[in-house]
């Protein structure tokens, strides 16, 4: 019997774009745009493809076509590679996209019993009122030692080594982790 070998799905490959000959710059309003081979990208978006590994290398450059869908055009293998100038636009970029307030100290968490947690913490930026709804998929224990917190609105929030947490703050996290 001869089997269909039709592909159901099409495979991308990884594009790796030379550092030389990619241009990246950023409008007075914030948007980035890329210039390739004689082609121009506007709005381009960046993403760490490994965010918690290696922060520097395998950064996404993608942009919305004509149907309103984001295409990847290629990846940056390494910021270092790049100009000065562009490397300070790629990693302002990525510090505005990926901020993420650092969680110093929990003061109170409360369990209100209808899926979400209420977390009072100092945090880098300041006292945060947390509100983490289904917290057994928005607690995320990475390496096992970081901890990823993503709230309700959808803000992110790291304890990059729950270890180093003052004893009173780990033993109310300890529930939830």
């Amino acid at each position: 019997m001869k089997q269909n070998t039709t592909a159901i799905y099409d495979v991308d490959t990884l594009n790796i774009l030379s550092p030389k000959k990619i241009e990246l710059t950023e409008s007075d309003s914030g948007y980035l745009s890329l210039a390739l081979d004689g082609d121009k990208y506007e709005k381009v978006d960046l993403t760490r493809l490994t965010p918690f590994n290696d922060e520097d290398k395998y950064i996404s450059v993608s942009y919305k076509n004509e149907e309103d869908e984001w295409k990847e055009i290629g990846v940056i293998k390494d910021i270092s590679e790049l100009s000065d100038d562009m490397k300070q636009t790629v990693v302002a970029f990525l510090r505005r996209k990926y901020y993420i307030p650092e969680i110093k100290k929990i003061n109170k968490i409360t369990d209100n019993q209808m899926g979400y947690l209420f977390l009072e913490a100092e945090t880098t930026a300041g006292e945060k009122k947390i509100a983490v709804y289904d917290w057994w998929h928005n607690f995320r224990m990475i390496h096992g030692k970081m901890l990823a917190v993503t709230d309700s609105d959808g803000n992110r929030y790291t304890v990059p080594d729950v270890d180093k947490l003052d004893k009173s703050s780990l033993k109310k996290l300890q529930l939830f982790i």
